[in-house]
């Protein structure tokens, strides 16, 4: 059997930018389990960041929009017929700097978050507890095919989350892809600059019956607290992902993008 396992950075990331993919596996007889890393419980006092987006989240102060989330996220994910797992990492809007500043702020006027750059040393232990975790649910479901983010936004949790994957996939000999970062990829391509020794194969455009993408978008309604952000009366986000799969698309149907990536043999 078919076994993917899909690790996300986020609570929605996965289902965002690979859920019609994931949801066509399903279909097909695969068994597909995605693992969410920085899907950790916070507990108070929060950040003014994190504040700020519960409140644009529509989460009252009083309930946990980490748990409130996860119920969204076993949901959604349950429509596409994935298993779901969360990891204990705590979001960087959740998360301090080594000086003990919060590691993000808010935009003023904006539902941005600016997250301070860290020097690479000092996400060193981070990174190795989080390798440790992917290889820990790695060795307990076996997958044949790891899917995980391309990390277009820079965002430090996604890079993080790609490299320790990269990492795992590697030692271990598995295949493994990166997805199109979505919605970052529907405001224009970004860089994806990979670890050194990994390097990218040619992109290809997965297409889906339309029954995937139906429940890829249906899936989607069942994250309200995310979907806030990117639909509404003057947005049409769901009209935004037809376009952009339309650009990508051989014959104009539905689908996403993923890279192959390969790890040269050694020159010596």
């Amino acid at each position: 059997m078919t076994r993917i396992l899909a690790i996300s950075p986020h609570l929605d990331d996965a289902v965002l930018s690979f859920g019609a993919g994931l949801a066509q596996a399903a279909q097909n007889g695969a068994k597909v389990t995605v693992y969410t890393v920085f899907a950790g419980v916070a507990r108070p006092p929060y950040s003014p960041a994190a504040e700020r987006m519960h409140s644009i989240w529509g989460i009252s102060p009083d309930e946990d929009a980490v748990l409130h989330r996860q119920k969204e996220d076993i949901a959604a994910l349950g429509h596409l017929g994935a298993e779901h797992v969360h990891g204990e990492f705590l979001d960087s809007i959740y998360r301090k700097a080594p000086d003990g500043r919060w590691l993000t702020d808010h935009v003023e006027g904006r539902q941005k978050l600016k997250i301070e750059k860290q020097a690479p040393e000092s996400n060193l232990a981070l990174f190795s507890e989080v390798k440790a975790a992917i290889g820990s649910v790695v060795g307990e479901f076996a997958p044949t095919l790891i899917v995980t983010c391309a990390a277009l936004s820079a965002h430090i949790d996604n890079e993080i989350t790609r490299d320790a994957s990269l990492a795992v996939a590697s030692e271990r000999g598995i295949p493994i892809r990166l997805w199109e970062d979505i919605p970052h990829a529907t405001f224009g391509s970004g860089k994806i600059e990979l670890p050194r020794g990994f390097r990218l194969g040619d992109p290809a455009f997965g297409s889906v019956e339309s029954e995937a993408r139906t429940r890829k978008f249906q899936a989607l309604e069942l994250y309200p607290s995310q979907l806030v952000m990117f639909d509404g009366p003057e947005k049409n986000f769901f009209g935004a992902l037809d376009e952009h799969a339309g650009k990508n698309s051989p014959d104009g149907g539905y689908g996403e993008v993923s890279w192959p990536v390969i790890v040269p043999e050694s020159d010596s």
